[in-house]
């Protein structure tokens, strides 16, 4: 089995590429930020015994070192989770005839299943050790912002320790596969027929999608039961109280987490919405309607933007309301190895999409579009997901506002003055610009086929 697992892994390498890309990118955001906290506390360690003041210190910055890397390793986790299990789940769907196949020819469906989660396991070690590798450059280039916020020494330089492998790996591999644990069980329990026919096949009982829906619904009720008890723990201590800030900054990243949840269920609902707005010409409709028939792809297009759109409205909009000072160096410092992950993530679902995309376009022509009709049609499916992203980053913004202006002391009038629109629309540009030149570029990347060839082509 091992020798087929790393044959097919060859042979297939364009399609676990991206994948591959998004392990190594966050990989490289663990692994770095690792050695900046083992590189931080020697910074502080070295501090102790020059005077009391220095022993005072060493003791602020070990405690802030600690704290501040668990806050940005949580952070990485959280993006590269979410980027992690899209994007090993795109990989396995695309290939269904492949797994049809090898069923057809009599392989079992544990051994297939043991196959899947296999290849996603060498994935992610692959991404850990390339991320261990990468990680110095990261953390050298991290280690200014972090010295400029006060949270290290000037002169900390980066260390690696043999046990940041290991714990690269648990993040990056088990998130991967996470990510393709669902996906591997279907394959495993679908026919050969459905497989070869490229469709979903096996489709869940009533009992297990029944217990998937509750489940998420519990994931989403605790959520909201955290943002319920920041929102009672701010009006009890009132204004300007330690306590009410924090606790509603833990409500606003509790509302931020429990919209991701929730982001399967929305996506769509925001997409049927755009799809009856008056926009005149075909390439409207053909853009709504293959984000619709997409809406899986769709939902993990727009959650990495997601987050990156939540994490500015929540830190730009509480330093607006006098919760927190955060400047731009000090949101890098934090949020950046996050917001990197989470980009690449965002990237990698839209290029993994690339073949189907560009069969679309080659079927538009042969039904008699122009050119610019189906150019057209892939810049506003960019539209849509910027527009997805960016809707459901307002209701985090709503919602994270009316927990940090209570605590704040903000007047309610003073409220729309005090967000942070710049930085929402300088995001939302940016999220616009990503997904519309993503779209195009990754269609255009095959244009010398022709179209027949196309039609005929898998993903």
């Amino acid at each position: 089995m091992l020798r087929l697992l790393l044959a097919d892994l060859r042979h297939h390498a364009g399609v676990w590429t991206w994948s591959g890309v998004v392990a190594l990118v966050a990989g490289a955001c663990v692994s770095g930020q690792l050695m900046i906290m083992h590189g931080s506390l020697d910074s502080a360690a070295r501090a102790t015994g020059l005077t009391s003041w220095g022993s005072s210190l060493s003791t602020d910055m070990t405690d802030a070192a600690r704290v501040t890397s668990g806050f940005i390793i949580a952070s990485v986790i959280l993006a590269a989770g979410t980027v992690l299990s899209a994007t090993a789940g795109l990989v396995l769907s695309q290939r269904r005839r492949d797994h049809g196949l090898w069923r057809a020819l009599g392989m079992r469906p544990g051994l297939l299943r043991a196959l899947l989660l296999g290849q996603l396991a060498v994935v992610g070690a692959v991404g850990s050790l390339g991320g261990c590798l990468a990680g110095r450059p990261v953390s050298v280039l991290m280690i200014p912002l972090l010295i400029d916020q006060n949270v290290a020494l000037p002169g900390t330089l980066p260390r690696w320790e043999p046990t940041d492998l290991g714990w690269t790996a648990l993040v990056i591999a088990g998130s991967t596969l996470l990510g393709g644990w669902g996906p591997a069980r279907r394959a495993a329990h679908a026919t050969e027929t459905d497989l070869l026919a490229g469709v979903q096949g096996h489709r869940r009982s009533r009992p297990a999608r029944a217990l998937g829906v509750l489940t998420r619904l519990l994931v989403a009720g605790g959520l909201t039961a955290g943002v319920v008890v920041s929102a009672v723990t701010v009006h009890r201590y009132g204004a300007v109280s330690s306590t009410a800030a924090d606790a509603s900054f833990l409500g606003a990243l509790g509302a931020l987490m429990l919209v991701c949840v929730l982001a399967t269920w929305l996506v769509p609902v925001l997409l049927r919405g755009a799809a009856h707005l008056p926009v005149p010409g075909p390439a409207w409709h053909v853009a709504t309607r293959t984000a619709l028939l997409e809406s899986r792809r769709s939902t993990a297009t727009v959650l990495p933007f997601l987050i990156a759109l939540g994490l500015v409205v929540i830190m730009f909009g509480s330093a607006r309301m006098g919760v927190g000072n955060v400047r731009l160096s000090g949101f890098l410092s934090v949020f950046g190895l996050a917001l990197a992950t989470a980009w690449s993530g965002g990237v990698a679902v839209i290029a993994m999409s690339a073949g189907r995309r560009r069969r679309d376009a080659a079927l538009l022509s042969a039904a008699g579009a122009s050119a610019g009709q189906v150019r057209a049609a892939q810049v506003l499916e960019g539209v849509l997901h910027a527009f997805a992203a960016v809707l459901l980053g307002l209701v985090v913004c709503a919602i994270s506002t009316a927990l940090i202006a209570p605590a704040s002391g903000t007047a309610w009038a003073q409220v729309p003055g005090r967000l942070p629109w710049v930085e929402i629309g300088v995001t939302g540009a940016l999220t616009l610009a990503t997904t519309c030149v993503a779209v195009v570029v990754s269609a255009w990347a095959g244009h010398g086929a022709g179209t027949a060839t196309v039609l005929r082509a898998r993903d």
